[in-house]
């Protein structure tokens, strides 16, 4: 759910456009920072940031597994990065639903 249409693009770059929309959609045109965007990655982002929580999850047994008699500061990286990267993929998340929201 965009707020601006794929169409619209093109006309709403020009200061003239903008000024003709309603106040409130002029405020969430500015809000969303990628709103002017052409939208070519199709949820690209997600599933990127997802597949990297799926991998470093994957990674911490291993990395404990073979830092078990030496030290655990492999795995405590990687369980830092996997919480980072689901941190991000939330963010993005909330941020896909909040700005997709069509407020009538």
């Amino acid at each position: 759910m965009r707020l601006v249409h794929q169409g619209e693009v093109e006309d709403l770059l020009t200061r003239e456009a903008r000024s003709r929309l309603p106040l409130r959609r002029q405020l969430l045109l500015y809000l969303d920072p990628f709103a002017l965007f052409k939208d070519v990655s199709a949820g690209r982002e997600r599933a990127r940031w997802l597949l990297i929580v799926g991998s470093l999850f994957a990674g911490i047994a291993p990395a404990e597994a073979l830092a078990a008699d030496a030290t655990i500061v492999p795995a405590a990286a990687i369980a830092v990065g996997c919480c980072i990267a689901l941190t991000v993929a939330a963010c993005i998340v909330a941020a896909y639903f909040l700005l997709g929201v069509s407020r009538r």
